[in-house]
């Protein structure tokens, strides 16, 4: 009698449990792919918006918000991840460095899935550089040049290396193998910054960095720990755009009030039309990537072309069926 109340007993517990999962079936929403799909992009002060759409080759919509009518304006990557978690037809985009705790699935590009790897060898053809960018050389004293190009090569040490990779930049060097910044004060183009070192008695020298909000936390960190080993560099900080990182040291506002002795962009120069950089102050800091992204709960789409992306922020009406 006992054997046979047990056996009733996990037969209804088996009888519940697939009512259980009939009942969770029923309340997950199946895709439809005549949906239109909802577009998500940033504000068009948003760095990574512009990397975004220069990347896919549609311009026009950097800082044009009639070009992507329609399209819901998000104000960063915590905004944008959580509107799509919350959207089973939204398509959108975030940086690399957002991705592992966002819960989103990232899209494939062209049969390629992101990764630091693919980052770095380019071939997820949404990846972008972080540059830097300084003012010329007849533009700074002798001092504000041994600042600026002492930053630099800290920036490109070990120590400067292990701090751009603790703020999510990814590094093509390998870091073990990076000269140490004691190493490379030896040198003889770094002799005057040499003489600065720990030397509390030196005047502040006031160096403006700015640029992209993307590169922003790398900056302030490398500018924090360069300062601590030379207290004459006191970095004053202002990031806007990637427009403001040329234009303020070598472009038309060089010689304004607000100039700027290094920028930074988190994409690279147009140094064949609108950014002629003067050789050799200019260089990639570190890689990033911007991810297209879509919610977990989309099992419809996991690749995608570049062409698509632009199609999708282009059309007001598309829907997921046009990408089948």
């Amino acid at each position: 009698m006992k054997n046979a109340i047990c056996r009733i007993g996990v037969l209804m517990a088996i009888a519940m449990g697939s009512l259980e999962l009939v009942s969770m079936r029923i309340k997950e929403e199946p895709f439809d792919t005549s949906n239109t799909i909802t577009r998500y992009t940033r504000e068009t002060s948003s760095t990574i918006r512009d990397s975004f759409f220069t990347t896919i080759d549609f311009k026009a919509a950097i800082s044009d918000n009639t070009i992507i009518k329609g399209a819901t304006l998000t104000a960063d990557d915590s905004d944008m991840i959580s509107l799509l978690n919350n959207d089973l037809y939204g398509i959108g985009y975030i940086s690399y460095a957002a991705l592992e705790s966002s819960e989103l699935n990232a899209l494939m590009i062209e049969g390629v899935r992101v990764s630091e790897k693919s980052i770095i060898d380019d071939s997820y053809k949404l990846s972008r550089n972080f540059n830097y960018i300084t003012k010329a050389p007849s533009d700074l004293s002798e001092k504000e040049y041994a600042l600026i190009t002492g930053f630099i090569a800290f920036s490109k040490s070990r120590e400067g290396l292990s701090i751009i990779k603790a703020k999510d930049g990814i590094v093509t060097q390998n870091i073990e193998e990076a000269e140490s910044f004691t190493t490379l004060l030896a040198k003889s183009e770094n002799s005057a910054l040499a003489k600065m070192l720990y030397n509390t008695n030196e005047a502040p020298i006031h160096i403006k960095l700015g640029g992209s909000k993307s590169v922003e936390s790398i900056s302030r960190a490398l500018s924090s720990a360069f300062t601590s080993l030379v207290p004459a560099f006191k970095a004053v900080h202002n990031y806007t755009s990637n427009e403001m990182a040329y234009e303020a040291t070598q472009g038309s506002n060089k010689d304004s009030a607000e100039p700027l002795h290094i920028g930074f962009l988190a994409r690279d120069l147009d140094i064949n039309e609108t950014e002629p950089a003067l050789a050799g102050s200019y260089g990639v800091i570190s890689k990033d990537a911007i991810v297209a992204v879509v919610s977990n709960k989309n099992h419809v789409l996991s690749d995608i072309t570049r062409d698509q992306l632009k199609q999708i922020y282009k059309s007001e009406t598309i829907t997921w069926s046009a990408l089948e």
